[in-house]
């Protein structure tokens, strides 16, 4: 495991609709990765050049190969359930012996109205959000996923560490092909035993997530600090929402004209779409939360959104913030609580107030888009009520105070972890400069994201991870991948400079790193301040706009490691490297055969790969 993280923790699930969850004697007779015979079960942005910019050619490898941009065809046969309610089951047994949890998952097309306007849409069992997992600390995960959709499809399990089994981190292009459609794929990995709180999974293909194929995970343990602080759970996952699928809007997005003519001439690269509405729960309106009168709830926040942060409050209820991604917190009081997309919190209410109903707020920071929207409504509303029944007569007030720090984190100074660690000393330092670029391909100029010199795309019939398998320290990666090699385990500090005005969410997967600091400008070497007493943990961040952030890990989990923007239109441009860990491990990694098989399938043969055009860069 990474010696840096922490441990933390839950419930259980209340759903409405069938989650696949099974006991480990029910599993699925289906091959893993085959084919299965039977049915199955405004902001400007600062146009900087640096370098030369490469011949970029920005959908027809990705459109080509099936990455799940959009849907072939429609099924007006499935009509979509929401899941609103996301009440954890206070009889799940939280304990310290690993079981096994299998879940079947299918991964389709469905109709959904989930603000009213009725579209298609890229659900997991009929369901949006998708299906509640909920494991402990230790237990083995076992989730096989088929895909009836008509393009190739990955699911990522966002925060967790999948030390030993990188290859099950679902990151389309570095640790799996897409999974082709018509056949399944099963993820297997243990739940680190240390690792606890809030986390989620997601689509890690393209854009697909912002079409619906996203759900809440949730880790227990008996370990975990804030463990007995609260008597009831429940999950709160916001979300933005789009009337058009992601894959047409990603072809505007990208071209040389932008969103509705929006790049004026290539002055205003990567304007965003902004969003027709918001969700929590999978609903604008009518998320209804029941609770009991006095008793504390732990809320797990997730902001499952494309585009979009979110401000969560519940009015005249103080929230206490005890978790963030992942880490348990000393508890903290606040009215209102900034989420940045990718990221999660738990904030535990107390029911003490009068008997009725309160509303729920999920405010969208639409003042941290470049484009607008005059038909969004940034007001997100659910309720919740306690020793009464459900009423349009709303008790209680907004909270009349207003977060000062729009598209940014909650203040680092209120991120306190509650088991206390000091970075060790740095023994390797990266430097990596983001930006947005218009630059030229075949099809004309084209908007692009760039780290340092490279706009990552996937290399969709050739994992990274194989390649390094196959290759070791000898393999060079495509000039569209960015990777920093660490050969022997390091302490990595890592500079992000951004060039751009608006800020962005940043991911690392398979870590959880520390924040050292963050500023305004670029970073300079001796006179930014850095701060090494128990400095915030977490695995998403908001660098600021035109700003810096520092940030250390320890890089002992061997594995190929995404590094990107969590904007889901950023990461599709480009926004993306990867960092490169022991590669001697990963070439006795034990990778199923039907990943390279997959791999084979997209490519029409053998695994082939592309190598030889740019060395990997050993920063």
């Amino acid at each position: 495991m990474s010696s840096q993280v922490p441990s933390n923790t839950g419930g259980s699930s209340e759903d409405h609709a069938d989650t696949g969850a099974k006991n480990e004697s029910d599993a699925s007779p289906l091959a893993e990765g085959r084919h299965p015979n039977a049915a199955p079960r405004s902001r400007r942005r600062l146009f900087i050049i640096f370098g030369a910019v490469t011949t970029i050619v920005v959908l027809g490898l990705a459109l080509g190969l099936g990455l799940g941009l959009g849907l072939k065809h429609h099924s007006s046969t499935n009509y979509v359930i929401t899941n609103s309610s996301f009440l954890l089951d206070p009889s799940f047994e939280i304990t310290s012996t690993p079981t096994t949890r299998y879940y079947e998952w299918v991964v389709e097309e469905a109709t959904g109205a989930p603000d009213g306007f009725e579209r298609p849409m890229l659900v997991v069992n009929n369901q949006f959000p998708g299906p509640l997992i909920e494991v402990n600390s230790g237990d083995e995960l076992v989730v096989n996923v088929f895909n009836k959709m008509a393009n190739g499809t990955t699911i990522h399990w966002h925060g967790q560490l999948q030390n030993g089994t990188n290859y099950m981190d679902g990151t389309n292009g570095i640790t799996q092909c897409t999974i082709p459609p018509g056949m399944n794929f099963t993820y297997r990995y243990q739940i680190n035993p240390n690792q606890y709180g809030t986390f989620w999974w997601h689509a890690h293909a393209s854009t697909q997530y912002t079409d619906g194929i996203y759900g809440p995970l949730v880790i227990h343990s008996p370990n975990e600090p804030i463990l007995g602080q609260y008597d009831r759970e429940a999950v709160v996952v916001m979300s933005d929402w789009y009337h058009e699928m992601s894959s047409g809007l990603l072809t505007q997005y990208l071209s040389n004209a932008g969103i509705d003519g929006s790049n004026y001439g290539g002055f205003n690269p990567g304007a965003e779409p902004p969003p027709d509405s918001g969700l929590i729960n999978g609903k604008m309106t009518g998320s209804s939360f029941i609770f009991e009168p006095n008793l504390r709830y732990r809320l797990r926040l997730i902001n499952a959104a494309t585009l979009t942060q979110f401000i969560f409050s519940v009015d005249s209820h103080v929230l206490t913030v005890v978790e963030a991604d992942g880490t348990s917190l000393v508890g903290v009081d606040v009215h209102r609580v900034p989420i940045n997309i990718a990221q999660r919190y738990s904030v535990i209410l107390t029911t003490n107030q009068t008997v009725g109903t309160y509303n729920v707020r999920a405010e969208m920071q639409s003042i941290c888009y470049k484009l607008t929207n005059n038909k969004l409504n940034t007001l997100v509303l659910g309720t919740m009520t306690y020793g009464a029944s459900p009423s349009t007569n709303v008790n209680g007030q907004d909270w009349n105070d207003v977060y000062p720090g729009a598209c940014l984190d909650l203040n680092s100074t209120m991120i306190v972890p509650a088991i206390s660690m000091t970075p060790p000393s740095s023994t390797m330092d990266v430097t990596v400069a983001m930006s947005f670029q218009q630059t030229v391909a075949s099809g004309g100029q084209q908007t692009r994201a760039f780290l340092n010199n490279t706009s990552w795309e996937p290399d969709s019939t050739d994992a990274t991870v194989l390649q390094v398998q196959s290759y070791g320290t000898q393999n060079t990666f495509d000039s569209n991948q960015l990777v920093v090699i660490s050969d022997d385990i390091n302490v990595i500090t890592l500079i992000l400079n951004n060039y751009d005005d608006a800020s962005h969410p940043f991911h690392l997967h398979g870590h959880v790193f520390w924040i050292l600091g963050e500023g305004d400008g670029s970073y300079i070497n001796g006179t930014s301040v850095l701060s090494y007493n128990n400095p915030p943990r977490r695995d998403t961040l908001t660098i600021p706009g035109f700003g810096w952030i520092a940030i250390r890990f320890i890089a002992d989990n061997p594995g190929m490691w995404a590094f990107h923007c969590h904007v889901g239109w950023h990461m599709a441009a480009g926004l993306l490297m990867q960092f490169e860990s022991l590669p001697s491990k990963i070439q006795q990694f034990t990778i199923p055969s039907y990943i390279s098989d997959q791999c084979a399938a997209q490519s029409g043969g053998a695994v082939v790969g592309k190598r030889g055009m740019l060395p990997a860069l050993g920063l």
